[in-house]
């Protein structure tokens, strides 16, 4: 199989992408460290799950007998524990009870510099949409505004999508170095009709969806059959779908949504004469 791919998987509620994304490896589960900015997964048997709970670690002001500690007059501040951050554990044993959460510049600082030592060959990002939300929130926050839009000439657009496309680029660079994968997990638009032709894309903002479609080598878009109720994803590419691939055993397949079924339609592919 190839290594340093990006795959941008995308598609409604309920269509597998996270169930899926977690087996993305030839080690099956074992390969995959699972980030989840949704903190949907806990509900995926078996998953390598990290709960992301924003961009940047949270803080909190040093207390001492009910007073904020100063040190020359300055407000002393501290980084929120993972445990103390106030997220519980929803389903199995641990029910209830604190759920570690990070955020996405510790797990990032903490894959960069112990990949080696892990055993994870695939690491994904489920979903890029709540990052993003996240990033919308720092730019309204930094730019004075009450909501994206209100900036001056697009600015506010501009910001957003260059810190988007900062974080995927850090993971892309990081992945490409050490052979693995990348996979980048987003709900689908609504499909709507525009000339008689159905659009197709993720949910993201226009120019930040197609700016992480073109750094995707392989681009799926997911659904769940009425018939056979059985999940597929399919790479069929024209030009009211923001979905395809750049490996030619993909190109303008349908097929299961199971990482083993994609890998066996990529091995044993034979060129046509």
């Amino acid at each position: 199989m190839p290594s340093g791919l990006t795959y941008l998987i995308i598609g409604q509620p309920k269509t597998g992408k996270t169930t899926a994304a977690s087996r993305w490896s030839t080690k099956g589960q074992d390969g995959v460290i699972l980030l989840d900015a949704d903190l949907g997964s806990d509900f995926v048997d078996g998953a390598n799950t990290i709960a992301i709970s924003g961009l940047n670690p949270p803080m909190r002001p040093v207390m001492h007998k009910g007073k904020q500690v100063t040190d020359k007059g300055i407000p002393k501040t501290e980084i929120i524990p993972p445990e103390e951050r106030g997220f519980n554990h929803r389903s199995g044993a641990d029910k209830g009870t604190p759920l570690p959460a990070y955020s996405m510049a510790e797990v990032y600082g903490w894959l960069n510099t112990e990949w080696d030592k892990l055993p994870y060959d695939t690491i994904v990002i489920d979903t890029v949409g709540q990052i993003n939300e996240w990033i919308e929130h720092s730019v309204v926050h930094e730019l004075g505004i009450t909501a994206m839009g209100e900036g001056q000439w697009g600015a506010d657009w501009g910001k957003a999508r260059r810190r988007n496309l900062d974080i995927v680029k850090r993971f892309q660079t990081l992945i490409k170095k050490k052979g693995g994968n990348l996979v980048l997990v987003s709900h689908s638009k609504t499909s709507q009709l525009q000339d008689g032709k159905v659009q197709l894309a993720p949910e993201l903002p226009r120019g930040l969806g197609y700016s992480l479609a073109a750094k995707a080598d392989i681009i799926g878009y997911t659904t769940a059959s009425k018939e056979d109720g059985k999940y597929y994803i399919s790479f069929e590419a024209y030009d009211e779908r923001v979905v395809g691939s750049r490996l030619k055993p993909l190109s303008q397949k349908v097929l299961l949504f199971d990482y083993e079924v994609i890998s066996s339609e990529i091995l044993n592919y034979k060129e046509e004469k």
